[in-house]
């Protein structure tokens, strides 16, 4: 739980917390506004999910979101077709005149929408708007991704339905509102909202969660084919062995025999490769890929070792059967972390360790004309390229510690050969520049990355990217 300026961020439930939350809205809603009772209140309230900022341990900014299942008689009322997949809609935000001059209802909205498209996947948002009275709002959500529906009702008591649906419609939705966390992040007064994934499970309802959808979504095998990716794979492995030597000898892993988990394990070489390393020898290795053309290759490559189709959300593992689970470039590349983190504190053993291997694009260092692509592209990523450096929070409510944390400076420079010096390795230009070359298959950005490729090496500038390497245990009571 992380206090910040007084006030405090938390997902609470009804059953603790509904009598307080009415009365912060009567105060508003009736006491300001003159609406009556039945406007208070929500048909759906008990179920809700309900995101509060409370100051000296008051609400005083509340924001309300409700999740329906297909066929549910309230969506044909708001006249909204049938589609697969949850509807969520928005709504019930208000905040005491006290507290709305820092944007606080903004900000846990823009977290709210954020962690429901992590945690459930909608495929539809909706809200209302009084049109007789907030007709305003209208451009107001559409600026922030609502499309007016229709209108229910007339006269004063007619209602605009606005909606976010479709793929496309979505991930901008989506996109919009992670930018606009992250600018309130880097802000003079940031939030530190903690995670949907957890309260969910917590609280019985992980059948929320859509770990089935997610596990089919694989944003990093999107872009590439096996015969590209598999030798740029196992060149990078060599290098990150190489790299790895000192973290593994430098971190407490249990002696063997243990079992070790490694997650996102590609074609295999590097899972074969490190298994091999004095820390982990004699280990049990197990490796799980989702991706059928990756996990094929790591079989017929290495029949000896054990792999299997799974994914960060759903490992297919036994629970708390493993003392190790490695994450090797992976964390980067989910659309929920939080949901990776819960599946992997259900099959480590307590006390067990989760090891990350991860770039943090937050690191980069360069030209601005590189600098502005790589953000751009970060911005478009339906992964989180920066997210090592919220990993710690993130992991603290799942019952990790991080117990170790490495950084490797991978700087290009006019080598013919990798040269390793405390924590760094300066590599070749060439070599450096093909680190970044996932940026040009992002569309919209082939201009501007060949123009940043064309400045990189028409000078003598160099770029560096920090490899972090974190290490966590989880708690012995797993709480």
């Amino acid at each position: 739980m992380d206090v910040r300026n007084g006030l405090e961020v938390r997902w609470l439930s009804w059953a603790d917390a509904g009598e307080e939350i009415l009365d912060l809205r009567r105060r508003v809603f009736t006491d300001e506004l003159g609406w009556q009772e039945d406007r208070v209140r929500h048909g759906r309230d008990a179920d809700g999910l309900h995101l509060c900022a409370l100051s000296n341990g008051k609400i005083v900014a509340a924001l309300s979101a409700y999740v329906y299942e297909p066929g549910a008689p309230e969506l044909a009322a708001m006249r909204l077709p049938e589609i697969q997949g949850v509807t969520v809609e928005i709504g019930k935000r208000v905040g005491l005149a006290t507290h709305r001059g820092n944007l606080i209802s903004a900000q846990i909205a823009s977290w709210m929408v954020r962690q429901i498209c992590e945690a459930l996947r909608p495929s539809r948002f909706f809200l209302i708007v009084r049109v007789s009275e907030h007709r305003h709002l209208i451009d107001t959500y559409a600026r922030h991704g609502f499309t007016y529906h229709t209108e229910v009702g007339s006269g004063d008591d007619a209602i605009g339905v606005m909606t976010t649906t479709g793929k496309k419609a979505l991930e901008e939705f989506y996109l919009i509102h992670r930018e606009s966390t992250r600018e309130g992040a880097a802000g003079p007064s940031p939030l530190s909202v903690p995670s949907l994934v957890r309260f969910l499970a917590d609280g019985g309802r992980g059948s929320l969660l859509a770990v089935d959808r997610l596990a089919t979504e694989n944003h990093y095998t999107e872009s590439f084919t096996l015969q590209a990716e598999v030798p740029r794979l196992t060149a990078q492995g060599k290098l990150i062995l190489a790299e790895q030597r000192p973290r593994l000898a430098a971190t407490p892993f249990p002696p063997a025999p243990a079992s070790l988990l490694d997650i996102g394990t590609g074609p295999g070489d590097y899972l074969a490769a490190v298994s091999e390393e004095g820390p982990l020898k004699g280990y049990r290795v197990r490796g799980v890929e989702p991706a059928p053309q990756l996990l094929a290759r790591a079989r017929s490559a290495f029949p000896e070792h054990d792999f299997s189709d799974g994914s960060a959300y759903a490992t297919g593992e036994a629970e708390s059967s493993h003392d190790v689970v490695t994450a090797n470039f992976v964390f980067i590349h989910l659309r929920s972390p939080d949901l990776a983190l819960l599946e992997m504190r259900r099959i480590l053993r307590p006390g067990g360790l989760l090891y990350v291997v991860d770039v943090n694009d937050a690191t980069f260092s360069g030209p601005e004309v590189v600098r502005r692509v790589l953000r751009a592209y970060d911005r478009d990523y339906p992964g989180d390229r920066q997210l090592l450096g919220d990993l710690p929070r993130r992991a603290r409510e799942f019952g990790f510690e991080l117990v170790r944390r490495f950084s490797t400076t991978l700087r290009g420079a006019g080598v013919p050969e990798p040269v390793f010096g405390p924590d760094e390795i300066r590599i070749g230009k060439a070599h450096a520049w093909s680190l970044l070359s996932f940026i040009g298959s992002q569309r919209g950005l082939e201009e501007a990355f060949e123009e940043a490729e064309n400045h990189y090496f028409a000078t003598e500038c160099e770029i560096g990217l920090d490899l972090e390497t974190q290490v966590y245990r989880l708690s012995t009571d797993r709480r």
